[in-house]
């Protein structure tokens, strides 16, 4: 079987990095599950687990310290584009996230990121509508209470 090659796209600072060595956990035409370690070594956290939503355009990933316990939740608010043999994902970063901290505190992130990609044409109208519309849902089940409930049981019954 052939390795599924995963690729994060970034407008500021424009990059494509390639995340293929992210343990994939489960994947299916809604869903891909990771297990990850930070590109770089941080001081603020050590691991994490992302659960990608293909179709509704959100990635979901809980930030832990090295004992794996809870730092926060972050949420980026995402396109995905798969290649004709659906082997290689390109997650693209529309700019606009939510931090969940353990408190229950929301934090909507990155609104001046993404004045600023319009105003530079770093993205088109479309692709920040979207990202308005997607986070806009993304809120709605934040304050519903019911995605991390919903994220921490896939990550309880997958990443054991």
């Amino acid at each position: 079987m052939d390795k599924i090659k995963i690729f994060r796209v970034r407008f500021i600072p424009m990059e494509e990095v390639d995340i293929s060595k992210d343990e994939i956990m489960f994947l299916d035409e809604d869903i891909m599950v990771t297990r990850w370690d930070p590109i770089n070594p941080r001081m603020d956290f050590a691991k994490g687990y992302s659960c990608i939503y293909l179709k509704k355009g959100y990635k979901i990933s809980k930030i832990m310290n090295k004992d794996k316990e809870l730092k926060f939740w972050y949420c980026d608010v995402i396109q995905t584009e798969t290649d004709e043999t659906g082997k290689t994902y390109r997650l693209i970063d529309l700019l606009l996230d939510v931090k969940i901290m353990p408190d229950g505190q929301v934090l909507v992130l990155d609104m001046d990121e993404l004045a600023f990609a319009m105003e530079n044409q770093l993205i088109t109208q479309d692709q920040a509508i979207q990202s308005l519309r997607q986070c806009n849902s993304l809120l709605e089940q934040v304050y519903s209470h019911r995605l991390i409930e919903e994220v921490e049981s896939i990550f309880n019954r997958l990443c054991k």
